[in-house]
């Protein structure tokens, strides 16, 4: 008979999300039966639905949704911070009182509040077994200390910014889970050792080794019968133009001024190279700003968000794709792996990456033999030159399915059964 799994995931699928993907992609191959306690979503992704009633693994998840997801978050959508408190406390409560005496527990964090519910859980019922997921940091993340965006608030900006972070962002949540939980899964070796510093840095409480014991990673990995039929190859060109594209948002520590002031660079040394950048998603008025003083706007395209079918369609329409990474000073591990690198690995796109020397992307990209720079303007110079004149080879390795990616975690749970 199947043990059994209680979820508490803040959002879950089908909201096509980063982090409710993760969260069904480390659940899927459980052998238990997972019921979920979930909040729904601004809205959901059809096709996914109708993914996941075609997928058999889906059998065995009983989803519950008790409450939206923007009455819990203060934010824009809900400034009103003592209804969302109310109703995260709610949340709280109704998935603390849903524990039926499960074997295990399975926590994603973000939201942090379900570490809070599966904490209440573990103090009653020792005995519980509590896997903590983590897509980002949280104790002391970077974007908390990003002075660049911070600066550029208004004052009831900057007064909501600290409320969310206090209320929304604790530290002490990721430390609780730490010390508490069971199995830690992360997405990447840099983001498990940052998160370690931090909380060797400022709780200490149980020694680094004993949390360590815990820990598992879980690389970004693909479901194959999910994939779209597209093929790797570059469609045939109709014009002499390179399209390179990126996809997602360019915000906060995602830093690019020195990318367009070498694009300005490259345009001047090599006027005959034709080529456009298409940028999908969130971008920032400065950088706008950027553009039009060196006069690029017939370089720079920037369109609307797009769905995320239509994203894998631009990515294999496009001649080369862009990965913009959090930029930290060079001595400090950087910790986020954007999720797109999966796309652009399974697309086999030459890839440019403006990245640092301590982030994942840049030891992959390096592994890969792919085109990585610094965040530096000579470096994006060098790295655009060898993209667009020498046409080097920067196709990503990362090789990892849906089957090989779970199985750490699988031998992780046969260590505490």
């Amino acid at each position: 008979m199947k043990k059994r799994c209680l979820v508490i995931p803040g959002i879950f699928v089908p909201a096509n999300d980063t982090i409710t993907l993760l969260s069904y992609k480390h659940l899927r191959k459980l052998p238990f039966l997972k019921r979920v306690i979930a909040l729904s979503y601004w809205e959901n992704d059809e096709k996914l639905q109708k993914q996941l009633e075609s997928d058999p693994c889906y059998q065995d998840f009983d989803v519950t949704y008790v409450d939206t997801y923007q009455n819990t978050l203060f934010s824009i959508r809900n400034i009103n911070l003592f209804k969302a408190l109310y109703h995260k406390w709610k949340y709280v409560k109704t998935a603390v009182q849903a524990y039926q005496q499960e074997e295990f527990i399975y926590t994603s964090t973000f939201p942090t509040c379900t570490i809070q519910a599966a904490h209440q859980i573990k103090k009653k019922n020792p005995n519980v077994k509590w896997i903590a997921s983590f897509s980002d940091p949280i104790n002391h993340s970077p974007y908390k200390f990003d002075q660049r965006t911070y600066r550029g608030y208004s004052i009831f900006e900057k007064v909501a910014f600290h409320l969310y972070c206090h209320f929304y962002v604790q530290d002490d949540l990721e430390a609780v889970a730490f010390e508490n939980a069971d199995i830690l899964v992360f997405i990447c070796e840099e983001q498990k050792q940052f998160m370690l510093d931090q909380y060797e840095k400022y709780y200490h409480r149980i020694d680094r080794k004993k949390i360590e014991e815990k820990c598992v990673i879980v690389p970004l990995n693909m479901i194959d019968d999910w994939m779209p039929k597209i093929s790797h190859q570059h469609l045939e060109k109709t014009t002499d133009t390179y399209h390179l594209a990126h996809f997602g948002r360019v915000y906060g520590l995602r830093i690019i001024e020195k990318f367009i002031q070498a694009v300005a660079r490259f345009c001047k040394d090599y006027p005959n190279i034709m080529f456009v950048i298409d940028q999908y998603g969130e971008f920032q008025k400065s950088d706008r700003e950027c553009i039009r003083t060196l006069g690029l706007e017939n370089i720079f395209h920037i369109h609307d968000k797009i769905s995320y079918e239509e994203c894998l369609n631009r990515m294999n329409e496009s001649d080369g794709v862009l990965i913009f990474d959090t930029i930290l000073p060079e001595d400090t591990i950087q910790p986020y792996l954007p999720s797109k690198l999966m796309e652009y690995a399974y697309l086999q796109k030459d890839t440019l990456a403006i990245s640092t020397s301590t982030s994942p992307t840049y030891r992959i990209m390096k592994q890969s033999n792919g085109i990585v720079a610094r965040y530096d303007e000579d470096e994006i110079y060098n790295a655009l030159v060898d993209l667009l004149v020498h046409h080097k080879t920067s196709k990503i390795q990362y090789p990892y399915n849906h089957e090989q990616a779970i199985q750490p975690l699988l031998d992780k749970l046969k260590q505490k059964q």
